[in-house]
């Protein structure tokens, strides 16, 4: 498999154990349309009991399974020990390993121009809505 464009490790938890299609229909929806390539994929849940349940993509059902592929083996049950060490009885976490497809043309661009990519991050919604705040204060 050959990588093109940056590629992200996103973690999200659920206050509840059951996942619902929305997200994945979401993904989907970015996937075929090209702007992310989703590379990797698993579920982790943790019962009331205290109890940690955990799949990949192809175990999952089908839908995400078919959006996945052939996982690229970025997830390994060493990430699943990670997570659900921090994980809330009744809870679940999705992790998923994209590739931002929309920037493989940027990348071409930057690399013919002589330059290289050196950092690259996510700024969190809540940083930015905190900005934005004490930048209307100020107006």
């Amino acid at each position: 498999m050959a990588v093109t464009a940056p590629v992200e490790l996103l973690l999200v938890e659920f206050p509840h154990r059951e996942f619902t299609g929305a997200v994945l229909a979401e993904l989907t929806r970015l996937q075929d349309a090209g702007t992310i390539n989703v590379l990797d994929a698993l579920a982790i849940r943790r019962d009331l009991e205290g109890e940690i349940e955990w799949f990949e993509a192809a175990d999952a059902g089908s839908d995400l399974g078919d959006l996945v592929g052939e996982p690229a083996g970025f997830l390994a049950e060493d990430d699943v020990d990670a997570v659900a060490a921090d994980l809330a009885p009744g809870t679940a976490v999705g992790m998923l390993v994209f590739e931002h497809t929309w920037a493989t043309g940027l990348a071409g661009a930057v690399r013919d121009a002589g330059g290289r990519v050196i950092d690259m991050m996510t700024v969190p919604a809540a940083a930015i809505a905190e900005l934005t705040s004490v930048l209307d204060e100020e107006d």
